[in-house]
């Protein structure tokens, strides 16, 4: 029972116990006063009646029997009697109340019996002499009737009750009234301080003077609002505490960035539509494939702060675009991602390569006299990718930035078809390339014959490419395992697989063919040396001349050793060797007169811009001139348009017939 109960039900027992006290004492009174004025109505009958009687005129029986019979005949009295000294009785008026009509009108209003019984009224009884001068004649005796008075005693008690009843009502009635203004103040003044405690201190205003509606009220409440200040104090202590330990949870400790479980959390947010726009936007990819060897030669601190100035830098550029909204975190030690949300393509690719520029501006000299390198992977999600789709598609690009060995960006769309988001971990990953190794007939070479255009005339070639038929009967192009293979070691197993496919080729078909290797393969020692074995086979000598080995043309400068090593060994064993994407390492020009290549491969849109570029067509002279004089082919394997193909023939370089 609540507190307010309590204190209502206290006052009101109490109030009724005064109310009935009232009343008690009330009707006792009345009652002690009407016994009082029938006793001395009785009294003062009594001595009028034995005056008359005594009077020496009245000495005779019928004058005295009408003057008791007048007196009787009022009705005040139950009775009237006169009795001879001696006691015998010589008149007698008895009133029994119900017998006469009078008495049977007064019953209407009288007092019922249970009320009589219970405040009875005395009966006064009134006695005098009456006599004959000195002598006594008789006594007088009179009793007054008490029904006038027990009627008179229940209406004022009826009309008391009355009043305390309705004094009862209205102070009830009052009590409610009370009862709910005070529960509204205290829902008002006490409810609203318990709850603004809760509130934080930063959005309140100043602390303001303590009023209440009700002046007991105001120590509750000032006590409520120094608590809610310690507690608003405390909790300030404690949000300050939880962003700090938000910060160290979601920031890298080296470099500040936001870590992976911020960056995740901020790719979900980004992936949900919001205010009914569907979502889109980029994300880019980039890692320091050198971490480990700047950390051998470099010490901890000078490593986290080179990463940290790095992270600072590109920082500096996005905040250069505000209003892409673009976010740097750090995935892991090696791995940095770049968020861009709503952001179209040409914006993306420009903030791209403003981020690009900033990292190979920054890259700094290994001890083996090489710059650090960098792989740059971009993908596009819309409201229907999912996390770990966009997650996959970046770490496959990167295998492929890998592999190539260029620091271009690798672009990834979103609903490439090659890319197989259930084969996205390494572990299925290597699982499936093992077993594809160990069976006999999961690799495949598919050749596509091309024919090219020069001032000698048509030329056929083949450009091969490994397939692989995984156990649930689905194919995959190189393009999709071969990355992966190169970033689990396994480049060189498949390199040597698809030689031997080629040679199985040749032996069927009377066509030059192409086959690409990786440049990791280069890197792995025993290579080299399985390939030469691969070759040596008796079978296969009169068509090695027919064999073309090509290799990108950035190991020139990331594998020069190997790549000049593996350009004699294939001379030695009559295979031929290429180049490919030379016009993206035009300081290879420094170094192909010490290799014997057999042909140089170009892109389709370095050659338009040859077309329209005068720097690009003076670079592209440089190339044919440089090449030509070395006999050495140059080929453009891409369709160009008219004018670049003109240009092509005028330079002496192969072109692909569409």
């Amino acid at each position: 029972m609540s507190l307010l109960k309590q204190l209502l039900i206290s006052v009101t027992v109490a109030i009724v116990a005064i109310l009935i006290g009232t009343l008690a004492f009330s009707i006792g009174a009345a009652r002690q006063y009407l016994d009082g004025q029938l006793q001395s109505e009785s009294e003062n009958a009594a001595s009028s009646l034995a005056l008359s009687l005594s009077q020496p005129a009245n000495q005779d029986p019928v004058t005295q029997e009408l003057l008791m019979m007048a007196l009787f005949d009022g009705g005040q009295f139950k009775l009237l009697r006169l009795a001879s000294p001696q006691g015998e009785t010589l008149f007698e008026r008895r009133r029994d109340n119900g017998i006469t009509d009078s008495s049977a009108k007064l019953k209407d209003g009288a007092a019922p019996p249970w009320f009589v019984e219970v405040l009875p009224l005395r009966s006064p009884k009134a006695e005098r002499v009456i006599s004959d001068g000195w002598k006594q004649v008789g006594q007088l005796t009179l009793v007054v009737d008490d029904s006038y008075a027990s009627q008179a005693l229940w209406g004022s008690s009826v009309r008391l009750t009355g009043v305390v009843v309705l004094a009862g009502l209205a102070w009830a009635f009052f009590v409610v009234l009370l009862f709910r203004w005070f529960r509204k103040v205290l829902q008002q003044e006490i409810s609203a301080q318990v709850q603004a405690i809760g509130r934080q201190a930063g959005s309140e205003a100043p602390a303001k003077p303590v009023k209440a509606a009700v002046a007991e009220l105001v120590p509750v409440l000032s006590a409520i609002a120094d608590t809610r200040e310690r507690v608003q104090a405390t909790a300030q202590e404690q949000m300050e505490r939880i962003e700090s330990l938000e910060l160290e949870v979601n920031l890298d400790p080296v470099t500040q960035l936001p870590n992976r479980k911020y960056f995740v959390n901020e790719l979900r947010r980004a992936l949900s539509e919001t205010d009914g726009v569907a979502a889109h936007g980029h994300v880019m990819l980039f890692r320091q494939r050198d971490l480990l060897a700047l950390n051998a030669q470099m010490s901890r601190a000078s490593a986290d702060a080179w990463l940290a100035a790095m992270g600072e830098q590109v920082n500096q550029v996005l905040k250069s675009h505000a209003e892409c909204k673009a976010q740097l975190a750090r995935l892991n030690g090696s791995d940095f991602v770049v968020l861009m949300p709503a952001l179209a393509g040409p914006q993306a690719m420009s903030l791209v390569q403003q981020i690009r520029q900033v990292l190979l501006s920054m890259r700094v000299t290994l001890s083996s006299g090489q710059w650090c390198r960098w792989s740059f992977a971009l993908t596009d999600y819309s409201a229907s990718s999912s996390v770990t789709g966009v997650l996959a598609r970046l770490d496959y690009g990167l295998m492929r930035a890998e592999s190539s060995g260029q620091a271009e960006v690798e672009y990834v769309a979103y609903g490439d078809d090659e890319v197989v988001s259930d084969l996205a971990g390494e572990t299925l990953w290597r699982q499936m390339l093992i077993a594809a190794l160990e069976a006999q007939d999961a690799l495949s070479l598919s050749v596509q014959l091309l024919q090219f255009k020069g001032r000698n005339g048509m030329q056929e070639r083949g450009e091969a490419s490994l397939s692989l038929r995984t156990a649930s009967g689905e194919t995959l192009m190189g393009s999709l395992f071969l990355p992966v293979a190169v970033r689990l070691g396994l480049s060189a197993e498949f390199d040597l697989r698809a030689v031997a496919l080629g040679a199985a080729w040749l032996e069927q078909n009377d066509c030059e063919l192409v086959i690409r290797i990786s440049l990791p393969s280069l890197a792995q020692p025993d290579f080299l040396g399985r390939l030469r074995e691969e070759l040596s086979a008796q079978k296969w000598e009169h068509r090695l001349s027919l064999l073309c080995l090509e290799l990108d043309a950035h190991g020139l400068t990331a594998y020069p050793e190997e790549v000049a090593e593996f350009c004699r060994v294939m001379a030695l064993a009559g295979v031929g060797v290429g180049l490919r994407r030379l016009d993206q390492q035009p300081m290879g020009l420094t170094k192909l007169h010490t290799l014997p290549l057999r042909y140089v491969k170009l892109g389709g849109e370095f050659s338009e811009q040859a077309a329209q570029s005068p720097g690009a067509l003076h670079l592209l002279q440089a190339i044919v001139e440089t090449a030509t004089g070395l006999g050495i082919q140059v080929v453009v394997t891409d369709v160009v348009n008219t004018e670049a193909a003109k240009l092509l023939r005028q330079q002496n370089a192969l072109t692909l017939l569409t």
